[in-house]
């Protein structure tokens, strides 16, 4: 897949129990689940630079050979978008929440009827 966005993030609030999981375990986690990212720099969608995306089952995680950081690379479905599926690069160290499935299948439900 290729990537043409570029991703930075801030780390002051980062969940290190999440930064430390092993790969499967990282995937468990976040696959089909609302993440909160928090973007360093602005954003086109939203000001704040705070995103709501759904993160989709088929990414990689890895770290970063010039910084060592663990980054996620997928489609996500960005809910302060439309819910539109977007090619993304995330640093596990900027997501800052994952919410549980029924806060998810809330959010995903208000997300498409928004759309209405």
């Amino acid at each position: 897949m290729k990537n043409t966005t570029t991703t930075t993030t801030t780390t002051s609030s980062f969940d290190p129990a999440l930064y430390g999981l092993g790969k499967k375990a990282l995937k468990r986690k976040l696959t089909n689940r609302v993440v909160t990212y928090r973007n360093e720099g602005e954003s086109t969608v939203k000001a704040d630079g705070e995103r709501q995306l759904v993160i989709q089952k088929d990414f990689s995680d890895d770290f970063a050979i010039s910084t060592g950081r663990r980054y996620i690379q997928g489609y996500v479905a960005d809910l302060d978008d439309g819910g539109k599926i977007k090619p993304r690069t995330l640093h596990v160290a900027g997501i800052t929440k994952v919410k549980g499935r029924l806060a998810t299948a809330w959010a995903l439900a208000m997300s498409v009827y928004k759309k209405i």
